[in-house]
Order: C-alpha cells, then sequence, then structure tokens
C-alpha cells in the first residue's frame, strides 16, 4: 500500500516539473530529465522517511 502511494505522489511530482519545464520554453529532453530526477528524488524520500520514523522510535523508546 504504501509503495503505491509512493509512487504516486513520485509521478504527481514528476509531472508537475515536466509542465514546469516545457512552459517556461525549455527543451523536452531537458524537462524529461528533470521529471526523471523529481521522481527519482521523490521515491527515495518516501521511501526513507518512514525508515527514518521507524529508527527514531526505536532509539527513544
Amino acid at each position: 500500500m504504501w509503495l503505491g502511494i509512493a509512487t504516486l505522489l513520485s509521478v504527481v511530482a514528476a509531472l508537475a516539473v515536466a509542465l514546469i519545464k516545457v512552459r517556461a520554453r525549455g527543451d523536452m529532453a531537458d524537462a524529461l530529465l528533470s521529471a526523471g530526477a523529481a521522481f527519482a528524488t521523490t521515491f527515495g524520500l518516501c521511501l526513507a522517511v518512514p525508515a527514518a520514523i521507524r529508527e527514531l522510535k526505536s532509539l527513544g523508546g
């Protein structure tokens, strides 16, 4: 479930970045590269945050 939510959130972030790049009259290749970077970054953060929260909870208790 969490993996699906992370994927959808990452896709939304990638689409937003691609639209902003295209509207700013950027090159299509540049827009796709930026969208891919946004997807990877958002997905990585979505995977790292729950692990960090679990680790912090285990250290506190």
